[in-house]
Parts: C-alpha cells; structure tokens; sequence
C-alpha cells in the first residue's frame, strides 16, 4: 500500500488497542492537517466492522465527531489568530495562499453551507474552518454543520473497509485515486443493502421455531 504504507501499521495498532477512542483521536488529527489519511483510518474501521469488532453506525458517528473537535481546533486558530496569524504562519500548516484563497471562495459562493459542502471533499474538508473562524462564524453552527456534513464522508470511507473486507487495504488506495463522491454513490447504497440483509439474517436466525 505505497502511499500511506508507513503509517497504516500505527493507525491499525491504535485501533485495534483502545478501539472507538483511537477512531475518534485519528480523525481529529487528520482534520488538523497532519498527515493521517483519513482514508486509512476510516476503512480499518470498517473493515473491523467487517469482523464483527466495530458496528459500521458507531464508526461513522464516532468519525464525524472526531473529525469535527479537530476542524474546531482548526477553527479556533482561524478565529483568534484572524487572517494576520494564517499569513504569517499558514505555510507551517501546509497553507499558501492559494488554497486560503479557494476556501474564501468556497464561502463566497455558498456562504454557511460551504462547512457542510466541505466536509464532503478529502481536501477542502482541511481547509474551510480557517476562513470560518476568520469571519467569526457562529461556532454552534460550525460545529453542527461540520459533524453533519462528516456522516456521509465517514459512512463512504468505512463502507470501503466494510464491503472490501480481508482486501480493505487495497480498496482504499484504490479510492483514494477516485472522487469520494462519485464513490459514494454506489459504495453506500450497497453498504446498506448489505447491513440490512445481515439483521434480518440474524432476526431469522434468532426467531424460535414452532
């Protein structure tokens, strides 16, 4: 798996010993720019759902909330440091201008709801909580906006773990060459069919004979 190879033993380690916690501290680091790959966090979490070890609800709930204290950490440099503090230190944190000056847009185009938008797009994901801070955003909304708006990121990732099973590792290189979205579209409608026809398996299984 080249290119996050040097990283998944540790995230599978983290997972694997403290669980539900690792989850939820991985993806707040990845939302604070580091490099842990989201992708690699999200679809071990499902593939442990595969095994049975994690349940693909909580992953995604857990994620989302992880994912955002991260983005609010973000957030809260974006607010008390304003635009002076990112142009003088934005570079330590993988910030040109550049990629600043999409996240501005994004708001300009879609105001409040470019939070929700974000969170759906591996990399804007990163970048929007520091114009949102900028501009002194509600922070309650920010939040709510955030977490809502990482369901369905988190739900397409761990469904990729969920579904590929013991080749999760390669499903997720393959997604990361792909557009989550455009991903999501199949993996998460296949994803339901498959939890849904597991519990009412196991209904079957559990209901007593006459």
């Amino acid at each position: 798996m080249s290119f996050v190879e040097p990283g998944v033993d540790l995230i599978t380690s983290i997972m694997s010993s403290i669980g539900y916690p690792g989850l939820a501290i991985l993806m707040a680091l990845d939302a604070t720019l580091l490099p842990v790959p989201s992708a690699v966090v999200l679809g071990f979490a499902g593939h442990l759902s595969y095994e049975g070890r994690f349940d693909i609800v909580l992953v995604t709930i857990v994620g989302a909330f992880g994912s955002t204290c991260g983005s609010l950490l973000m957030y809260a440099l974006g607010r008390w440091g304003g635009r002076p503090f990112i142009d003088r230190f934005g570079r330590y944190f993988g910030l040109g201008e550049r990629k600043i000056s999409s996240a501005d847009a994004w708001f300009d185009r879609y105001g409040d709801w470019a939070v929700f938008l974000s969170q759906l797009l591996p990399v804007a994901r990163d970048l929007i909580p520091f114009p949102a801070g900028i501009i002194r955003m509600n922070a309650k909304k920010f939040a709510v906006l955030s977490f809502l708006g990482s369901l369905p990121f988190c739900l397409a990732l761990a469904s990729v773990g969920l579904l590929a099973g013991p080749s999760w590792e390669s499903a997720v290189e393959l997604v990361d060459q792909y557009d989550i979205l455009v991903l999501a579209l199949v993996v998460v409608p296949l994803a339901a069919y498959w939890a849904l026809r597991r519990t009412l398996r196991r209904g079957t299984a559990d209901t007593p004979e006459r």
